[in-house]
């Protein structure tokens, strides 16, 4: 196959960091049986180990332009023949690659499908056709104010303004009164459709797995979060537990999870689904990314399950033999806590917790006299990052409460 990869994904070898160390292109595509070429940005190309015989590498400074693809896809389908494959893991690039398959007419995800994991009005549309419950929802422009105040009208305040493809929680707002509302719509950008929706109440879960080829939902990992992305950004940590298999809860979210996958007809990919688990014991999907979740969650599926959801998601796409499933070898967790703000600062101290707890078998935090810059993405150095795994769920939640008790940084101008 001729198979070209576009990467913004960095690793770190060699340090106690784990960002992406799962990302292991060499190990998923055999570059002798292959034409392998690798597009990446500066900080992409830590992630490229394979041999320099074996594959081309084209380093661009930007990969959000369309544009400057065109010639180098060119190049690389007149010296090696079509395009057999474009491998994406990184969602922020998500709607480019499939924009740049259609182009090429390279196999894959084109944009039509490709909405189905990033546009949350035609997911929620999907979710709610099969008579799942979503969030009251609406699509608005700039444009539409008085649209919006009426459905804040018949929703109640607080409401939910959000891009209809964004992520992380970027752009993500909670709104809590007609003038918070008109303010929101006069600043958004002109004839851009975002989403208004319904403030749902309730703990927030996310649902990470393997879709097949079929469409049959394979594996999937319940976890609960510790606060919300959206709270991250305003500075506390966020992290998640996964729910203990055997359970009433855990039983009724695997069924409706699969029921909203099949639903939105998501192939051939990993999921990271978002669900609100509400006080009346009701479930009410979110939202879905047909990518690997962020944050450290690759990594505690790994450690549970012995599966790199990358590696099986590129073993989907290119054809190859794939594991999609196996049983939970114990339970996980992930928690981190943000960088201070006012960056640069340099780490006066920083609580370690190492042989203090029983389940926690990874931390990352600075050393002290270490300056913390800042980092885009949760997969970088925060002020902690933790991870956990125990064949108890009691341990495990045990020991991340102490964490988010006992931690502590301290900081200093550099």
């Amino acid at each position: 196959m001729n198979v070209v990869i576009i990467n913004n994904l960095a690793r770190f070898p060699g340090t106690a960091r784990w960002d992406f160390d799962l990302v292991r292109y060499e190990d998923f595509i055999d570059h002798r049986a292959h034409r392998v070429s690798y597009i990446a940005n500066r900080r992409g190309l830590s992630a490229i180990t394979a041999r320099v015989d074996s594959c081309r590498v084209y380093e661009f400074d930007r990969l959000d332009d369309a544009a400057a693809y065109r010639p180098v896809l060119a190049e690389i389908a007149r010296e090696h023949g079509p395009i057999d494959r474009l491998i994406v893991f990184s969602e922020s690039l998500q709607d480019l690659g499939a924009q740049l398959r259609e182009e090429f007419g390279i196999p894959g995800k084109w944009p039509e499908e490709n909405r189905l994991g990033r546009d949350k009005l035609v997911m929620k549309q999907k979710v709610t056709a099969a008579g799942l419950r979503t969030p009251r929802y609406t699509a608005v422009t700039a444009l539409m104010i008085d649209h919006a105040i009426a459905f804040a009208a018949g929703t109640g305040y607080p409401v939910i303004l959000k891009p209809i493809n964004g992520q992380s929680s970027q752009g993500v707002r909670k709104i809590d009164s007609e003038a918070q509302l008109r303010m929101a719509m006069a600043a958004l950008p002109a004839e851009e459709h975002w989403d208004l929706e319904e403030y749902i109440a309730g703990i927030l879960l996310h649902v990470d797995g393997l879709v097949d080829t079929a469409g049959k939902v394979t594996l999937l990992v319940p976890s609960r979060y510790v606060n919300t992305c959206l709270d991250f950004t305003f500075g506390a940590p966020l992290g998640a537990i996964m729910l203990e298999p055997g359970t009433a809860l855990h039983a009724t979210v695997t069924r409706f999870s699969k029921q909203c996958i099949e639903a939105i007809g998501l192939k051939a990919c990993p999921f990271h689904l978002e669900l609100f688990h509400t006080a009346d014991d009701d479930l009410v999907f979110l939202e879905v990314g047909a990518r690997v979740g962020g944050a450290d969650v690759p990594s505690v599926i790994h450690q549970a399950t012995g599966i790199n959801l990358f590696g099986e998601w590129l073993n989907m796409s290119l054809g190859q033999p794939a594991t999609l499933s196996a049983p939970p070898r114990s339970i996980g967790a992930w928690l981190m806590f943000p960088r201070p703000a006012g960056l640069p600062l340099r780490v006066q101290s920083v609580t370690r917790f190492h042989g203090r707890l029983r389940s926690l078998y990874r931390q990352l935090v600075p050393e002290e006299g270490e300056v913390i810059e800042h980092e885009d993405g949760y997969c970088s150095m925060q002020s902690g990052r933790f991870l956990f795994a125990a064949s108890s769920a009691d341990q495990v939640v045990k020991d991340v409460e102490h964490v988010l008790s006992e931690f502590s940084i301290t900081t200093i101008e550099p």
